[in-house]
């Protein structure tokens, strides 16, 4: 081929791709580094801190945060919370998608047939979600009929019986509480709500460390159906370790830990901190594995059993972590919601990083609050009654 019929070719891409829609009309909006009405010096902790009164002072302690944990558990736990609430506080969270609990119920306690029927109860629900509406791959493509059909026979409701066995186990990486247990690599439920699509089949992310209850077991055994403090889902089989409910307590609840300060920080192999073995993210805590040093700290691990283990992994010297809890003051307030500062935003709040709710979680989790999982439930975390009516408008 000559160059000028290479030439001729060229020239005709570019005129095609120049009077196409410019690839940027089809993306998603990005904010500005700066937004109108603010000022780039806005975007330094430095300037808040400077208009701070006391910046140092301890708010509370970790005891008071922890009896403030223990008051909200208390509240959201009775019967009926919101009886006495008025109106225009009651959070509205219908529309959200199953999966979310206020408490998550004590299986142990329940009959066994109880504990069996909740279980036919949960798939039933999640099946009803799924065939509720059109969903889509990543590709946005939307499921066929025998697709739903086979992510609901994978729930293998029929192998549930008159008793459940419940096996306890904990995550040993971040992974996805899912609504349906839709195969590798992993399906996504997307919808579409006129700002972004989204996936509907996440309830949220399980963190590294956080502790399940595996209630059911998909028919492949690709995933297990559990209860945690984030809710009601199915996780990948190979993400949880299964162990003994005193040893993952244990592990869960070790006197000294260290705590994740930064957006995501690294665990490395050895002391050299070359190659990473994984990493853990704000708020999550990992017990020390040496009170003498803090750059040796324990992680879960799964045998090829499935049996826990506990492993032990460095951290970088510069690591963005704190012995116990991060104190509780004005100043790492405002330096730890800086940290998040042009992250992704994610509808999902698993995919890409945080939503609001998340966001604040995370950055309240430092210094040992346990916030809820729903920004509507916040007010009544603590004794702040004030919350925004909705006649004050959107903007």
């Amino acid at each position: 081929m000559n160059k000028s019929v290479l030439l001729t070719g060229f020239f005709i891409l570019l005129a095609t791709m120049t009077s196409a829609v410019p690839l940027s009309a089809e993306l998603y909006n990005r904010a500005g580094d700066v937004m109108p009405g603010t000022l780039s010096e806005m975007r330094s902790p430095d300037y808040w801190i400077a208009r701070m009164s006391k910046p140092d002072e301890v708010i509370l302690t970790p005891g008071a945060i922890s009896r403030m944990n223990e008051a909200y558990v208390r509240f959201i736990s009775s019967p009926d919370p919101f009886r006495d609430v008025a109106k225009e506080r009651v959070p509205d969270l219908n529309y959200w998608w199953p999966g979310h609990v206020n408490v998550t119920p004590d299986f142990s306690k329940l009959s066994p047939k109880a504990a069996a029927d909740s279980v036919r109860g949960v798939i039933r629900t999640q099946v009803k979600f799924m065939r509720s509406k059109k969903f889509g791959n990543v590709l946005a493509v939307e499921y066929s009929a025998k697709n739903l059909d086979d992510f609901e026979r994978e729930m293998a409701a029929d192998r549930i019986g008159d008793t459940v066995a419940l096996k306890y186990g904990i995550a040993v990486r971040y992974t996805r509480l899912r609504n349906v247990p839709s195969f590798f690599p992993e399906e996504q439920g997307i919808t579409e709500n006129a700002k972004t699509r989204w996936d509907q089949w996440n309830v949220a992310i399980l963190k590294i460390g956080k502790p399940v209850t595996v209630l059911h077991v998909s028919r492949t055994g690709e995933y297990v159906l559990c209860s945690s403090e984030e809710g009601f889902g199915w996780v990948r089989s190979e993400d949880v370790a299964f162990g003994s409910a005193s040893a993952i307590d244990a592990f869960v609840n070790a006197k000294s830990f260290v705590v994740c300060t930064g957006d995501r920080v690294q665990l490395y192999t050895d002391a050299s901190s070359n190659i990473s073995s994984g990493w853990f993210g704000m708020g999550d805590c990992l017990p020390l594995a040496s009170p003498s040093n803090k750059r040796m700290v324990k992680v879960p691990s799964r045998r090829s059993d499935g049996s826990f283990m506990t492993e032990t992994v460095w951290l970088a010297r510069d690591a963005d972590v704190h012995v116990g809890w991060l104190p509780y003051t004005r100043r790492n307030i405002v330096i730890t919601g800086f940290k998040l500062l042009d992250n992704t935003y994610d509808w999902t709040g698993a995919w890409f990083g945080r939503q609001h709710e998340t966001t604040y979680r995370d950055i309240f989790s430092v210094f040992g609050f346990k916030l809820p999982w729903h920004g509507g439930l916040f007010t009544f975390y603590g004794k702040n009654t004030e919350v925004m009516k909705p006649e004050i408008g959107k903007e």
